[in-house]
């Protein structure tokens, strides 16, 4: 039963069902909107009243729809409340219990743009096509897990603090299936060759062992794979600690693999991190087991650490919570998402520098000698503030000696600049200043101790600044949120600008841009971006900026001719490099099972 209440201008959506299909009608309900771009008002894009246990007939789910859309309603509001509402509960029920398996979405509309539609359609046709031919069966399932981008909030999840980012539709899929053999055979359909050695794959095929106690061989894209299987069955064994009865590895059965990924490499947008995603759900739904989101984002940030990252949290975070039409505030410490409705009217377009960011290579002397710098200028501010030496040197984060300010907790900044010098520090002042040796700090994490090393060798270690960026980005992700609910005229100028003071605070103060980023960025403020900065770990990669809806198509061809084309035309890129190398973004949806 679907009633209009005619008001000026706008309309109240009315579904009336009792019992527990109301939840269902909301999920589909939602879908619609999304997928339409229905222009909707309120705190969120819409709000649904779910029944109670015990109501019955007569509970009623609202959308408030503004006239425009009535003409599109009107086409398609009796095929979407006609749809198979299963699917919409299933994924109302999975969302409830925060758990990845039972998100069971039949549909590739519920994952993908209109516009999409047919390109993935074929993508998934090929994928299993491509398994088909290779295993002689057809796969059971495909687990999806998406990229991400970083609306604000750059290198400070690992330091505690809440982050902004959305899932992409760019994603890696996997075509999964039983295999008799105690082993993992894992594939790719990219046709890609190595840059280095064009006669080999760029993504080799292989084997893998069954057994989790096997040592991650890094170097190779399929070290990701067996870091997420290896995660994912250590997590289950920890579990189930109490169980004395032993695994016979070589009796288990086995699977194969076969990945497509459509998020570029070293771009910034997390392409590492939704392959793990990707593989976790897929061991987990072959192997039947069954954990909360949280719990899935925090071993698939965990078993990173076997390919050399120390990872934050975040990537994995929204590549498992990302919700369709919303940003996500993370938190952690546990890890929870909180959806945050961005104000309609501006959009977020994605550039591709085309310079690789691969923070797992080199690492000691960038990403990881971030989180080294960050530690030790956790250590030296809170011995500054007093704190006992015993438990200053067992903090880890810059949050944590926030947490210790005092009355000046709400003012890390003034603390910082009164505690500490900006110059570098070296070991000739830090080891006396804490009484231990900088590597009794790290003895436990080989990859720590090199960035230790490295940064002992070169310039020495830059506290002050890193602290400061920290504390300055954390302070710029709340008013970024609160800007997403406010109803000032200049909120799309304010954004812009306090992503843009982001990206300074990035290149002079973390010293993670690269030339590149910044002439995009520069780019992109000249070409009317309320403002853009670097997202992801930097040194290459992608940046975001933030437009008007109404001139995102002019902003993109400007921005392909001052600085695609121009590097297409004098030899520095190809034209197989610019595949999305900029694209306009919306929220999408987080990973998922879909069943075949």
């Amino acid at each position: 039963d679907v009633s209009l209440d005619r008001r000026v201008g706008w309309r109240f959506l009315a579904t009336r069902r009792g019992g527990s299909g109301l939840s269902a009608i909301g999920s589909v309900a939602a879908s619609w909107c999304l997928e339409s771009e229905v222009l909707l008002l309120g705190s969120a894009f819409f709000h649904f009243h779910p029944p109670s246990p015990t109501s019955g007939a007569g509970e009623e789910s609202f959308v408030l729809l503004h006239t425009r859309s009535l003409s599109s309603l009107a086409s398609s509001v009796s095929h979407y409340l006609a749809m198979d509402l299963e699917i919409a509960s299933e994924v109302d029920k999975a969302r409830m219990k925060d758990t990845v398996p039972q998100i069971h979405i039949r549909r590739l509309e519920h994952v993908y743009d209109f516009s999409e539609l047919t390109d993935q359609r074929n993508r998934y046709a090929n994928l299993r096509e491509e398994f088909k031919k290779l295993h002689g069966a057809e796969p059971d399932f495909i687990a999806r897990a998406p990229g991400r981008v970083n609306l604000i909030g750059e290198h400070i999840d690992y330091e505690g603090y809440s982050v902004l980012p959305m899932a992409l539709s760019l994603d890696v899929i996997v075509a999964c299936g039983m295999r008799s053999e105690a082993h993992i055979h894992v594939s790719n359909v990219s046709k890609e060759v190595d840059a280095e050695d064009p006669t080999k794959p760029k993504y080799e095929a292989g084997i893998l062992s069954i057994d989790p106690r096997e040592p991650v061989k890094r170097g190779s894209w399929l070290s990701y794979v067996q870091a997420a299987y290896k995660g994912v069955l250590e997590y289950f064994m920890w579990k189930h600690r109490d169980n004395k009865a032993e695994i016979l590895w070589p009796r288990q059965k086995g699977m194969n693999l076969m990945v497509d990924g459509r998020v570029p490499q070293g771009s910034g947008l997390s392409s590492s991190s939704a392959l793990v995603c990707a593989i976790a759900i897929a061991v987990m739904h072959i192997k039947k087991m069954s954990f909360t989101k949280a719990e899935i984002a925090e071993f698939c940030r965990e078993c990173e650490k076997y390919v050399g990252t120390q990872s934050g949290g975040m990537d994995q975070a929204i590549s498992l919570m990302g919700e369709k039409g919303f940003a996500k505030l993370i938190d952690f410490n546990p890890v929870k998402a909180h959806s945050v409705p961005l104000p309609l009217g501006g959009i977020f377009v994605i550039a591709n520098t085309v310079v690789a960011s691969l923070k797992a290579k080199a690492p000691e002397s960038k990403y990881n000698l971030r989180v080294v710098e960050c530690t030790l200028a956790a250590v030296v501010l809170a011995l500054a503030l007093d704190v006992p030496k015993g438990e200053a040197l067992k903090l880890k984060t810059l949050k944590e000696v926030q947490e210790r300010m005092g009355d000046k907790k709400d003012s890390p900044l003034v603390v910082l600049e009164e505690k500490m010098h900006a110059e570098p520090y070296d070991r000739a002042e830090l080891e006396p200043l804490m009484g231990v040796k900088l590597e009794a700090l790290f003895k436990d994490n080989e990859d720590f101790l090199k960035a230790v090393k490295y940064g002992d060798a070169n310039k020495g270690f830059q506290l002050y600044n890193r602290a400061l960026h920290v504390y300055s980005e954390a302070a710029r992700v709340y008013k970024i949120r609160q800007l997403c609910a406010d109803d000032s005229k200049d909120k799309f100028q304010s954004i812009g600008r306090l992503m843009t003071e982001s990206h300074r605070s990035c290149k002079t103060l973390y010293d993670c841009s690269s030339p590149e980023l910044d002439e995009l960025v520069k780019l992109a403020i000249e070409n009317g971006a309320y403002g853009a900065r670097l997202t992801g770990a930097g040194w290459g990669g992608c940046i975001v900026a933030y437009v008007s809806e109404n001139t995102k198509n002019r902003f993109i061809e400007e921005i392909y001719r001052s600085y695609y084309k121009k590097n297409l035309d004098s030899g520095k890129f190809e034209r197989s490099q610019l595949r999305d190398c900029i694209f306009p973004s919306k929220p999408s949806p987080g990973a998922c099972i879909i069943p075949l």
